[in-house]
């Protein structure tokens, strides 16, 4: 699939995700599109910004305690529950949901269990979001100690809140039990910094995360001072997404969506980008990390199925540097997976010449239609990580990653390419 079809391919997906709606979407033109891209490029070339993961992570200063653990891949998530007392115009999913504690599709109704799944898989980084976790205080508070308790000092451990609920008692009280960094959603309070003051000096790590609001962007570069006068040491920005859910909010708003995996606004990358930019050119105390839509796509991706992967490898198979297993189908012979019972799903030609690729994902139940192995986390909790195939879009016989463009100061040109052998660089393609 070349790029041309590689675009068709994510416009017809996106097409069909929104139905009658995708007429109604302002999508980049061809002239907006080259205009964008120059005027990214020019912000990346400010002096004191830094790239990392392959060119998709950029900020100015240090990653928080937190982000260098998902930048490491060693990260774990649970969402406390799916209720939330915010309404914040850009969130991406309901928060009506009264779900059980949950981690990717597993549900973990004891705080020991999921501690135990996290020393078990070796995560070096896990962290309590929603909803909301402080409408479960107390759920959220078990949990954390379970994890301290568990995990011992060495696992980093943070918690995500729009401060609707927070005090400092209950701050106090997380710190006791663990809690090494808090996240504040300021967006969700009209950008209210009492919040995050009353966090500082009882949680070690003070640390705002926001989507980059583009209409707010004069708002917020006035506030990176008081952030960090309030005790803020990062700002986390990320791309607003848009949804099903939350389009009938984002539609309202003057702004340019790009097409890729999943739909995201144009303006609120360029709005992180100048953000980090200003940040840097003036020097200023507070860190600043823009986390993009495509680091989250591909690198948390890649994570999850390296680290469940290696859990189902069977003999002659290894990891790639996207995560996925690769066996080799030579002579025209299937890889064996005896212990999987597995049906690879290539071609009779191509296992004359292709390597053969899955994705493992983690399960609370067995379902006999992918091989699977049962993993026992403890003496009475067991998930199960299965084998799907899978299949790039582009790029499939690339055994070499990308390398970085010398001209442009150790970053990736955007693209669209995707691989089982390596995780995709660069930043997004606007189309």
């Amino acid at each position: 699939m070349n790029e041309a079809q590689t675009r068709d391919h994510f416009i017809e997906m996106n097409a069909r995700e929104y139905g009658p709606l995708f007429n109604y979407i302002n999508w980049i033109d061809e002239d907006s599109a080259r205009q964008a891209t120059q005027k990214r490029a020019r912000l990346l070339e400010v002096p004191g910004i830094e790239v990392s993961c392959l060119g998709t992570k950029i900020h100015y200063s240090l990653l928080s305690p937190g982000c260098r653990q998902c930048a490491g891949m060693a990260w774990s998530c649970l969402f406390i529950s799916g209720r939330c007392n915010g309404r914040c115009f850009y969130c991406p999913t309901p928060q009506n949901v009264d779900d059980p504690p949950m981690s990717g599709s597993v549900p973990f109704h004891r705080a020991q269990d999921y501690a135990d799944y996290v020393r078990f898989f070796g995560f070096r980084g896990a962290s309590v979001s929603g909803g909301e976790p402080f409408l479960d205080f107390e759920k959220s508070l078990d949990y954390v100690r379970a994890l301290r308790r568990t995990c011992g000092p060495e696992l980093h451990i943070w918690l995500y809140t729009n401060g609707i609920l927070v005090t400092q008692d209950k701050l106090r009280r997380l710190a006791e039990a663990g809690l090494n960094e808090i996240r504040f959603d300021i967006g969700a309070t009209s950008y209210d910094l009492k919040f995050a003051r009353q966090a500082a000096g009882i949680v070690s790590t003070v640390t705002v995360e926001i989507p980059a609001v583009p209409e707010e962007i004069e708002h917020l570069r006035a506030l990176l001072p008081e952030l960090s006068a309030a005790g803020v040491s990062h700002l986390n920005l990320h791309q607003l997404r848009l949804t099903p859910h939350n389009a009938r909010h984002l539609l309202e708003h003057d702004y340019t969506y790009v097409h890729g995996p999943k739909v995201t606004v144009l303006e609120s990358e360029l709005c992180a980008l100048e953000l980090v930019a200003h940040a840097a050119m003036h020097s200023l105390p507070l860190a600043i990390n823009y986390c993009s839509f495509v680091y989250k796509h591909r690198f948390q991706a890649a994570a999850s199925r390296e680290r469940f992967g290696a859990h189902v490898l069977d003999g002659g198979e290894a990891l790639t540097g996207s995560g996925h297993i690769r066996s080799q189908a030579a002579g025209g012979q299937e890889p064996d997976a005896p212990a999987l019972g597995l049906e690879p799903a290539a071609s009779s030609s191509d296992r004359e010449t292709r390597p053969v690729y899955w994705a493992a994902f983690v399960r609370p139940h067995m379902r006999p239609k992918f091989p699977h192995r049962t993993i026992p986390i403890s003496a009475d909790f067991e998930v199960i990580v299965e084998r799907h195939p899978a299949q790039a879009f582009r790029n499939l016989d690339n055994m070499s990653a990308p390398m970085p463009d010398p001209a442009m100061a150790g970053l990736y040109p955007p693209s669209l390419d995707e691989s089982c052998e390596w995780i995709t660089p660069g930043l997004g393609v606007y189309f």
